[in-house]
């Protein structure tokens, strides 16, 4: 009895072995605990490689660490699919369940800089419980410390059976400030209702922003990831959102389903800095239609703050009567009289109040133009078309465009209107809505200063037709670029804009999308009659996708886009 008692015990101990391994090389078997896979993370040398069986895996109860001072990939040993939709193996993957933040990236040693690869691949993750499974930035430590993490790659994974509302993957958080950089590539979501594939938290309103990353690297890039919701269930909650005056994110790529592209503005912890939004499927189907999304309303919504392009974007409806103005909608809450409080005692910016707070210590001068009569604060404080050092920096779209009619979708100034507080305001030459009451929003959110749309659907025939260099921007081919362009009257080192590429698609011609950065730059006109380089899109693929797990393009997702080569 004793002796079988002693074999029923050595079994029970090795049902579900630790993980093996030393330097850069791990394998753990199928039921590695999370306490398991934190011990060889712990015994790994940089840049080390933890492979996983397939099978089985319980996470979250223990949330899993990843190293502060060197980089480690945790990916399944089973490969993902080499398409679209992308995700994890379907069969013979890793399954993950995940009953809380399973893995984590928590920096709680003051100001830190981890410049190596961070990289989560090839994982199926169900939620059983919590609000996130992946946390990065979690808890770094108080302003002023920051923490920056360079190289983060999240890709080829599967996220379904999520809880209504919650978030598969959380960049950063809204208490501390984290600049948090790299790639989430290939993924795919699928749920019943409402989640986000993430949120990005930039932290408390920074009192030194970076430069505008426009273009640049020090962003987080979402490429080439499928996300299906099945049924509305929340028509405000979107598939990404940002929060904070550290974040900023590009959306490229991606093929999104019901859901939402969001980020709030300046009233929330200052604001998303940049925005860049390009070569994207948004569409809606029947799952939109009892929330009112089914004319794809606000597929793209920007509560207002920092620079911005979008490009390349198709628009697919479910009920064509319904088509939406307010497709590619951009708002100012600072505009709406009343002026949103929503973080620290931001009012309006009427040019009454020469500064505010922003919370967390941090004070703002809104930039109070004179006459103070037609400005009324202008420009305000990190509203859109400024960069957060208050430099001009307008925004561009073109070849935005509806799937049946392949006719233009161009950026909405989304007015709110509103009263102004305390019955004091507002002053008499106020635009007055249809309900009487007044805002500031045709002050300071203007077409031709604060946003340039194409002129057309089309790509440029000839130097002047249909753009003629004098309001709005065109695209086409640098050969038929305007000769001739003006600024605007009252800003500098900006005006109308020209995207020019090597080669341009026509309507109902498929392109492929893949061309490098160098393929196509946008123009803006920088003195009268002078074209200047205004931005230049960052490479694609991202470089650490060449880190491995499938990779690739899932093309183009237009019947009519602007082609940056093949």
């Amino acid at each position: 009895m004793r002796r079988l008692l002693l074999t029923l015990v050595l079994f029970a101990t090795s049902v579900h072995a630790a993980c093996t391994g030393s330097g850069l090389a791990f394998s753990c078997p199928a039921g590695a605990t999370p306490s398991d896979v934190q011990a060889a993370i712990n015994a790994a040398s940089d840049g080390a490689v933890i492979t996983f069986a397939a099978g089985s895996y319980t996470w979250g109860g223990t949330t899993i660490l990843l190293p502060v001072t060197y980089g480690v990939t945790l990916i399944c040993a089973t490969a993902p699919p080499t398409s679209a939709p992308w995700g994890a193996a379907t069969t013979g993957g890793c399954n993950v369940a995940s009953s809380g933040t399973s893995i984590d990236f928590k920096p709680t040693v003051g100001t830190v800089t981890v410049n190596n690869l961070e990289r989560i691949s090839g994982f199926n993750f169900t939620q059983t419980g919590g609000t996130f499974i992946f946390w990065f930035g979690d808890q770094c430590a108080a302003q002023p410390a920051i923490c920056t993490f360079t190289s983060l790659r999240i890709d080829h994974n599967t996220f379904s059976s999520m809880t209504n509302d919650n978030t598969a993957i959380q960049i950063g958080e809204v208490t501390h400030l984290s600049h948090i950089y790299g790639v989430v590539d290939h993924n795919n979501l699928t749920n019943a209702g409402n989640v986000q594939l993430s949120s990005i938290g930039g932290g408390p309103t920074n009192p030194s922003p970076p430069a505008d990353p426009i273009g640049g690297a020090n962003m987080m890039y979402f490429e080439d990831n499928t996300i299906q919701i099945t049924s509305v269930t929340n028509s405000g909650t979107g598939c990404i959102d940002a929060w904070g005056s550290d974040a900023a994110f590009v959306w490229r790529h991606n093929t999104t389903t019901n859901c939402l592209v969001t980020s709030h503005g300046s009233t929330h912890g200052g604001g998303t800095q940049n925005l860049e939004l390009y070569n994207n499927l948004l569409q809606v189907d029947s799952g939109s239609v009892s929330a009112g999304l089914d004319g794809c309303f606000r597929c793209f919504h920007h509560q207002g703050s920092g620079s911005f392009v979008g490009f390349n974007n198709k628009f697919v409806l479910f009920t064509p009567a319904n088509r939406s103005g307010s497709a590619l909608d951009m708002a100012h809450y600072r505009s709406f009289a009343n002026g949103p409080s929503s973080d620290g005692n931001i009012v309006a910016c009427d040019g009454t109040v020469v500064s505010g707070s922003a919370g967390n210590g941090v004070t703002f001068t809104d930039g109070n133009r004179a006459p103070s009569g037609s400005n009324y604060g202008y420009p305000c404080w990190h509203q859109p078309g400024r960069d957060f050092a208050g430099n001009y920096k307008p925004m561009y779209d073109w070849n935005n465009f509806w799937s049946d009619n392949l006719t233009e979708v161009s950026m909405n100034l989304d007015d709110f209107g509103g009263t102004a507080p305390n019955g004091s305001f507002p002053p008499n030459n106020c635009t007055t809505t249809s309900a009487g009451n007044c805002d500031y929003f045709t002050f300071q959110m203007i077409a031709n200063r604060e946003v340039y749309n194409a002129v057309s659907a089309s790509s440029q025939s000839n130097a002047t037709t249909p753009f003629n260099g004098t309001t709005g921007m065109g695209w086409g081919t640098l050969a038929n670029r305007p000769t001739t362009c003006t600024t605007n009257a009252t800003e500098s080192g900006a005006g109308v804009g020209y995207a020019a590429g090597t080669t341009v698609g026509t309507i109902g011609v498929a392109a492929s999308g893949t061309g490098t950065a160098s393929d196509y730059v946008l123009y803006t006109c920088s003195a009268t009659n002078t074209w200047s380089t205004y931005y230049t899109p960052y490479t694609y693929p991202h470089p650490l996708t060449a880190s491995g797990g499938g990779g690739g393009s899932n093309g183009a997702p237009c019947a009519k886009c602007f082609v940056t080569g093949n």
